[in-house]
């Protein structure tokens, strides 16, 4: 397979991403992003470069033909023999930039960065206890690694893009953007569509736990730390597991199934084009 054809196929895997965040209620009109590291670009002069949405785009609109393909430094890249049907020039969002590129730059083993701002993760990300071990789909993000970042106000700062990364770590794929919102940095997007899934949902139960009870966090069944520790090994123990023999990975098969359901409600023919 060609370069063109693998990049072309890169668009559309992350253009159907786009339709998945809006089905999940994971947009927020023309902002936000989703991005992904362009295929063996990690050695190129300027790289690595990146998938990302035009801004002004949103992402129930979004195309594999509206992607478009940046460096480090936020300029769009255009191949000489580029297909007529890739948008080669177009808006690049600053904040959705800085992050993003932070993340790409720093992080070899990440391939995916998904940033959003659903509405309970993004209030969580506003309390000072961050996410609560309360639920199992907590237990499902948190295993990912979780880390917090300070709030710097809009993203916009070239020097801020270290710290994020430092923020982030070596090997955590949640980043908590305080005061701001949530992002996953993960190898693959079906990891970070997984990660995501998860994450907003834990937030969604720990902001109604939290209601139910008028915030007060001792009538909330709260874990011990030896309990917490003791769930987030299992559950790592149990993914390395063979069951039955067949080792499934849940996050692809998640994955699929919500490819399939954008696919049904837009259209192949309207996201692949």
């Amino acid at each position: 397979m060609s370069r063109e054809e693998i990049e072309w196929q890169q668009r559309c895997q992350l253009a159907v991403c786009y339709r998945m965040s809006y089905m999940q209620g994971w947009h927020e009109n023309i902002f936000n992003h989703i991005t992904l590291k362009v295929h063996n670009s990690d050695n190129t002069p300027d790289g690595p470069h990146f998938f990302i949405n035009e801004f002004g785009v949103g992402f129930d609109e979004m195309k594999a033909s509206s992607i478009l393909k940046v460096n480090l430094d936020g300029d769009v890249v255009v191949d000489d023999n580029s297909s007529s049907t890739s948008t080669t020039t177009g808006r690049v969002f600053k904040p959705g930039f800085v992050i993003h590129s932070a993340i790409h730059g720093a992080r070899p083993d990440t391939h995916a960065v998904w940033h959003v701002h659903p509405l309970d993760t993004t209030a969580v990300c506003q309390t000072k206890f961050g996410l609560l071990p309360i639920s199992q789909e907590a237990s499902l993000a948190a295993k990912r690694g979780l880390s917090y970042h300070p709030f710097e106000g809009t993203a916009n700062t070239i020097d801020e893009r270290g710290r994020l990364v430092d923020s982030l770590g070596p090997t955590n794929q949640i980043l908590m953007l305080e005061n701001h919102g949530p992002l996953m940095a993960s190898p693959t997007l079906h990891q970070a569509f997984a990660g995501m899934f998860f994450l907003t949902r834990a937030c969604t139960f720990q902001i109604k736990a939290l209601s139910s009870v008028g915030g007060d966090l001792s009538k909330i069944h709260m874990p011990s730390q030896d309990l917490e520790e003791e769930i987030l090994a299992r559950s790592k123990k149990f993914d390395e597991a063979p069951q039955k023999g067949i080792q499934h990975d849940s996050d692809k098969l998640m994955f699929d199934y919500a490819v399939r359901a954008a696919e049904q409600a837009f259209g192949k023919d309207d996201i692949y084009r």
